[in-house]
Order: structure tokens, then C-alpha cells, then sequence
């Protein structure tokens, strides 16, 4: 990423970080590696939004493409607003209409936990997998 594309993320930092919700970015940003996108979500469930946000923003600008990734993510995420902050008037031939095909399944089985069994003590595990 050149340096005017990281100092319009500085420069509107404070919108990019009120608005945007990082765990639903992250099926539009290839750029980011699978431990990037963890680290993101860990981020966010130990210490929110805005963290992860930082944690989001500083990942993208460490790669090539995450600018304009960056830029179609926001617009196929319903944050036209910022996405035009960032690029005004759209920048014909770079925004991408369709957004990329997202993997629909699920990461590793969750568990569940059920209440102990009242006869024998033990607690219930249920194991919930990604068939229907």
C-alpha cells in the first residue's frame, strides 16, 4: 500500500473506527491471511470493536491489494459513506461489483453444553457439525 492510501486511513480513522464492524469485513479482504482474520475476531470478543478495528486497519496496510480491498469491503458492507471518504466519486474501474464468493462453511464443530444429567452428574456435550 503507497503512502497516500495510509494516510487517507489515518486521516479518517476516527469514522472508519465508529463505523465500521470488523468480523463482518472479513469475508471481503483475500489480502488478509487466515491468522490475520483470527486475530481480528479475537481482538474484537476480548476488546471490541474499536481495538479489532486498529488491529484490521494495521493488517491492510500491510499488504498490497488492501487498500482497494479495503475500499470494496466497506461498500459491499453497507459503509458506502466511508468507502466514499476514502475514494471520492467511486474511482471508476477499480470498485468491483459482485462481491467475492464467501465460504458459507462453518469453521471447526461447535460444542454445546447441556446441564448435568441429574441421575448421573455428568454434563452433556453435544457436538453440533456444519451438516443440516
Amino acid at each position: 500500500m503507497d503512502r497516500e492510501d495510509r494516510s487517507l486511513i489515518d486521516q479518517f480513522f476516527p469514522q472508519l473506527a465508529q463505523d465500521i464492524i470488523p468480523v463482518d469485513m472479513l469475508p471481503y479482504l483475500p489480502c488478509l491471511t487466515q491468522t490475520d482474520k483470527e486475530g481480528i475476531k479475537s481482538e474484537e470478543v476480548n476488546r471490541g470493536p474499536y481495538r479489532a478495528t486498529i488491529l484490521l486497519l494495521d493488517r491492510i496496510q500491510r499488504r498490497t491489494n488492501g487498500f482497494q480491498e479495503l475500499v470494496d469491503a466497506l461498500r459491499w458492507t453497507g459503509c458506502e459513506h466511508l468507502a466514499d471518504l476514502l475514494v471520492p466519486g467511486g474511482e471508476e474501474g477499480h470498485h468491483i461489483d459482485d462481491p467475492p464468493e464467501i465460504d458459507q462453511r462453518r469453521g471447526p464443530a461447535e460444542i454445546q453444553l447441556q446441564p448435568l444429567d441429574q441421575e448421573t452428574g455428568i454434563l452433556k456435550i453435544l457436538r453440533l457439525t456444519s451438516e443440516g
